[in-house]
């Protein structure tokens, strides 16, 4: 279920709904127009992440949310060049319908 909420909001980056991505929350600390900046000065295509690409997921539970909130860092995918050098920075936790998901950052790493 992490995965298929995660996999939304890559998805929507992809298709360049930022101001949706804002609009619920989903951005977090970002607004839409940092966003769009950000994707368009790294100078590729974003494309969904392959099925091989979950796996490059890194999770790092939080002690103190009793396994209920984690921060995941997922590197993410270009037509150009296959997996970036670009990072998700995301922070997750779980809410009453399901997970929720929000960007802690987007960079380059």
């Amino acid at each position: 279920m992490l995965r298929r909420t995660v996999e939304r909001l890559v998805l929507d980056l992809v298709a360049g709904r930022y101001d949706a991505l804002e609009a619920d929350g989903r951005s977090g600390r970002l607004t839409a127009n940092q966003l769009r900046v950000a994707i368009a000065d790294y100078g590729r295509t974003l494309v969904p992440i392959p099925d091989q690409g979950w796996a490059l997921a890194e999770v790092f539970e939080h002690e103190s949310g009793g396994g209920e909130t984690c921060s995941i860092d997922l590197p993410l995918w270009t037509a150009q060049e296959g997996r970036s050098d670009l990072t998700l920075s995301l922070s997750a936790r779980v809410g009453p319908a399901g997970y929720e998901v929000e960007v802690d950052d987007l960079h380059v790493l």
